[in-house]
């Protein structure tokens, strides 16, 4: 059911035309783009985090939200990269883990006709900085074995991917240590998938070295259903209010005012 406070706040926080709505319906575009093309190669998706709150208790974007997430299981993540550079239209990149001094190891879709101001993208050294939505990867793991992995992988990643090693001591201190530390990360994945393939968990986190250690279960995530997101159909996890349960809590709660985050601090269209 939609939440009754939800026509107020949209008049408060992203009335229509307002520069809060037209991010959104960006980002509304592209995700209508990616998941057209997972369900024209029955790739398995489903909207996650508040992209997936916001289509339960609004029915759409959260009025004061300007980010969407969807995440797929790590064979389908794969697949999907492999298609969305022939299958993206020009006016969009897919931004991977492996360019340079992109930090993350999670992809993007970004719109190539936009610039956001926010300070990772300030720093980095990459040329596309447009909206996006986010493509997390999940796998079949354990809590415990993740946060260990992600102790050596994420973490070394994360620092030898920012550089400047000689930008102070500290970041020296950092990208050496990491040096060493990221060939360890990299056995440990590699081991923990051959153990979790073994054991088959029903646990689903997160990949290897993205944060966010919430711990999902099998049974209510599949197979996925259908939500209303924005007058549109979307894949979702099989059953969205146990998802958002274990992941908020008592997720219909409208939060005060000073937790109403946002996450770009400016936006240029070119």
């Amino acid at each position: 059911m939609i939440h009754p406070q939800t026509e107020e706040l949209r008049k408060e926080y992203n009335p229509e035309g307002s520069e809060l709505r037209n991010l959104q319906m960006k980002m509304l575009d592209i995700l209508i783009k990616v998941t057209d093309i997972c369900d024209k190669h029955g790739i398995q998706y489903w909207l996650s985090g508040g992209t997936l709150l916001g289509a339960i208790r609004h029915g759409g974007f959260i009025p004061w939200d300007d980010d969407v997430d969807i995440e797929l299981m790590w064979s389908d993540y794969k697949k999907l990269l492999k298609i969305l550079p022939k299958e993206l239209p020009a006016d969009m990149y897919l931004q991977t883990p492996k360019e340079k001094s992109y930090r993350m190891l999670f992809s993007k879709v970004r719109d190539r006709n936009s610039r956001i101001d926010s300070e990772e993208d300030n720093m980095a050294r990459y040329t596309e900085k447009g909206v996006y939505i986010d493509l997390f990867v999940e796998e079949r793991s354990y809590k415990w074995l993740k946060s260990f992995v992600d102790f050596f992988y994420g973490r070394a990643f994360r620092r030898l991917k920012r550089g400047h090693p000689f930008h102070s001591f500290r970041y020296f201190y950092e990208y050496t240590i990491s040096l060493f530390l990221y060939p360890i990360g990299i056995a440990l994945k590699y081991m923990a998938r051959a153990l979790c393939a073994i054991t088959k968990p029903d646990n689903i986190l997160h990949s290897y070295g993205i944060g966010n250690t919430t711990n999902h279960n099998a049974s209510y995530m599949f197979p996925t259903s259908k939500v209303t997101f924005e007058g549109r159909s979307f894949s979702a996890p099989k059953e969205p209010e146990t998802y958002l349960s274990k992941q908020y809590g008592d997720y219909m709660h409208i939060p005060p005012k000073d937790k109403r985050a946002t996450h770009f601090m400016k936006v240029t269209y070119l």
